[in-house]
């Protein structure tokens, strides 16, 4: 008899178990599929009419419909206005009051057993209905190019056009409702960016778009490229087959790294000269600059225990290390480092002491 009993707890307990594992699973499941739905990208919203406002977005992958939500001032939350279909990339707001701004954001929906499992909500945009004569206006496009005087931004402007603003409106500067822009970049693990526009190379090599994004979701993207000075192969001419060489590139990749940085960035871009090793073993040809301590132990460590380097000139925004890399001291190559005075023309390139790096043996 206890033998039965015993037998029953254990097929009970057993049963149990089973439906609490369903029980996870089953949620595990809608949580996964609910957390995999992703809102839309590439949400904007432009002026219909002087009473209605356009809001656009991009297919979203696995999504079932969209629904728009519009900022409510006494609820202070974003209100569903709109609910979409699955093929609606579009829908236009109306009814509004002139001259009033209005901030949406758009998630996109699954439905899971008959119901709507929606994404989060996307990042907001907001526009403002304006007739032709109004002061304030939306961004019409954002324009990018890179800054003249510091080679490692990127300059940004909102343009009107008088599509726009009306050929006969009597407004003759009108302003966009707001010049914030969202700045990002697409890898991160090449280059960074913050909220001014100032990008940060990384230590990888590799390709990344930088965009910024203006109040009503119309951006524009600049493609940069960072090249690692310290790999062989990105040196033109230059195969990584000379020891020395390579030992420049890793070992004293650091010392390289804050030389190269000094010049082609902090350095005085009036000044030129030679920094050497005379017969005596002293260092000579340090310019007065007021920071050259920064690198003073850095040009002291390349100089005095690696050898193989004989010069560092610098001059302008460039700087180059002129080696001897034969037991005999007769081969020489030079390898130079540049940050461009004027990116306008090459906007791809940003990172300034990457920008241009040479390898060119004697």
């Amino acid at each position: 008899m206890k033998n039965i009993i015993c037998k029953k707890k254990r097929i009970t307990s057993i049963i149990q178990l089973l439906l609490l594992a369903v029980l996870i699973t089953c949620c595990f499941s809608k949580n996964v599929m609910a957390k995999s739905i992703m809102p839309p990208e590439n949400v904007s919203v432009q002026m219909k009419s002087a009473t209605s406002l356009k809001i656009k977005w991009s297919k979203c992958e696995k999504a079932d419909g969209y629904i728009v939500y519009r900022y409510n001032k006494k609820a202070k939350k974003y209100v569903r206005v709109h609910t979409a279909k699955k093929n609606q990339r579009s829908w236009v707001d109306k009814n509004l009051k002139t001259g009033k701004i209005y901030q949406y954001k758009v998630a996109s929906y699954k439905i899971v057993k008959g119901k709507k499992k929606r994404s989060k909500k996307s990042y907001a945009v907001s526009a403002i209905a304006h007739t032709k004569k109004s002061k304030k206006v939306n961004a019409l496009f954002v324009s990018l190019y890179a800054n003249r005087e510091n080679e490692m931004g990127i300059c940004s402007e909102l343009l009107i056009s008088d599509d726009i603003i009306g050929e006969d409106s009597k407004v003759s500067d009108p302003v966009v409702i707001s010049n914030k822009l969202v700045w990002s970049s697409s890898d991160e693990t090449v280059a960074k960016v913050d909220q001014n526009g100032k990008v940060t190379a990384m230590d990888k090599e590799g390709t990344c778009y930088i965009t910024a994004r203006a109040h009503n979701g119309v951006k524009e993207k600049i493609k940069i490229k960072i090249v690692n000075y310290a790999r062989p192969k990105s040196f033109p001419y230059y195969n990584g087959d000379l020891d020395e060489v390579n030992l420049m590139l890793t070992t004293y990749r650091e010392n390289v790294f804050n030389i190269a940085t000094y010049f082609t960035i902090r350095g005085d871009k009036n000044t030129w000269g030679t920094i050497k090793m005379d017969d005596a073993g002293n260092i000579i040809g340090i310019p007065d600059f007021d920071d050259i301590t920064v690198i003073q132990s850095d040009i002291q460590t390349i100089l005095e225990n690696f050898p193989v380097v004989t010069e560092i000139q610098f001059s302008g925004k460039n700087v180059c290390f002129f080696m001897k890399y034969d037991k005999y001291g007769n081969s020489y190559c030079k390898i130079s480092y540049y940050a461009l005075n004027d990116m306008s023309d090459n906007p791809s390139q940003i990172a300034p002491h990457w920008t241009a790096t040479a390898f060119a043996p004697y």
